[in-house]
């Protein structure tokens, strides 16, 4: 409703039965000074609100950049780490790139199940090359491609596919074993059988072969199975790792076997060309100022 400073407000007053009528201008006018007054006595609103959020997103990325490390981990203390410096280790380091792949291949599914490899003449698989793939959960779009387009044999495990045979061949290239990958060999509450990298190329006669790609999606199983992996040495002679980190668990001792997992890794010589957040599992992370997620699909390669 807009007033117009000519016209006069009437108030009727009831005490002793007199009626006062007052000017609209006077009291229009009085208003018009004591809001003046007010608001410039007052930050303004649209520049309180800009000073708040450069000083709180700068203040954000000091405290990501003094807490976390995004290389060379292999040179760090982790049990020496504060909680927030594991924490924002662990969200910064996988999502750092640290060698170029200059042309990476996408294998299966564009969304998730597809993975991608790195195609330099380098490090590409050419036969006779093999795969290991862990975690299907029924879809094997990246073991079929990968078999088709650079003829690899692959070797695809899952534990919990229970509709599927223990062992059978998918196709000529393609063999499914209904096993899972762990850091020690046993059968679990589930009646999984679990067993290591080390036991499974000893299984399948790969203890002096090279493995191009190990793809690995098992749910949280890659954080018992990597230290055995590498303490071990079966990834020796491993040329691509492409595993999905996830964090569920964010206690201090936690995010320590987390992070000195990762630390390993690079330790045996590994470096991240690639890394994809899952869009599904996304939370929010003190520290950040967007969004992070608790699955991290991390591409490796080794030199």
């Amino acid at each position: 409703m807009y007033f117009s400073l000519s016209r006069v407000l009437t108030v009727k007053t009831m005490s002793k039965g007199l009626s006062v009528k007052v000017g609209g201008i006077v009291i229009v006018v009085s208003m018009f000074v004591l809001g003046l007054m007010w608001n410039l006595s007052r930050p303004k609103p649209r520049e309180l609100y800009n000073n708040l959020i450069v000083d709180t997103d700068q203040e954000q990325l000091r405290f990501i950049r003094t807490n976390s490390f995004v290389g060379n981990l292999s040179s760090v203390n982790v049990e020496n780490l504060t909680y927030e410096q594991l924490l924002t280790t662990f969200h910064s380091y996988p999502d750092n790139t640290q060698v170029l792949c200059q042309r990476k291949m996408r294998m299966g599914k564009i969304g998730d199940g597809g993975w991608e490899i790195c195609d330099d003449p380098e490090v590409r698989p050419v036969p006779p090359c093999i795969v290991y793939s862990f975690g299907i959960n029924y879809d094997f779009s990246f073991d079929d491609d990968t078999a088709k387009s650079y003829g690899c044999h692959v070797y695809s495990f899952d534990p919990s596919m229970d509709e599927a045979p223990d062992v059978y061949d998918r196709s000529s290239h393609v063999h499914f074993y209904k096993i899972g990958i762990d850091g020690q060999t046993y059968t679990n509450q589930n009646k999984w059988k679990l067993r290591t990298l080390a036991d499974i190329r000893r299984m399948l006669g790969h203890e002096n072969k090279v493995i191009d790609v190990i793809k690995m999606d098992v749910e949280s199983s890659e954080w018992p199975a990597i230290p055995d992996m590498t303490s071990s040495g079966a990834m020796r002679d491993v040329r691509q790792f492409l595993v999905e980190y996830h964090i569920v668990n964010i206690t201090q001792e936690s995010l320590v076997t987390k992070v000195k997992a990762m630390q390993s890794i690079e330790k045996a010589g590994f470096k991240i060309f690639y890394t994809h957040k899952n869009e599904y599992n996304r939370i929010l992370v003190k520290g950040f100022p967007a969004e992070r997620t608790q699955c991290y699909e991390v591409h490796y390669i080794r030199r």
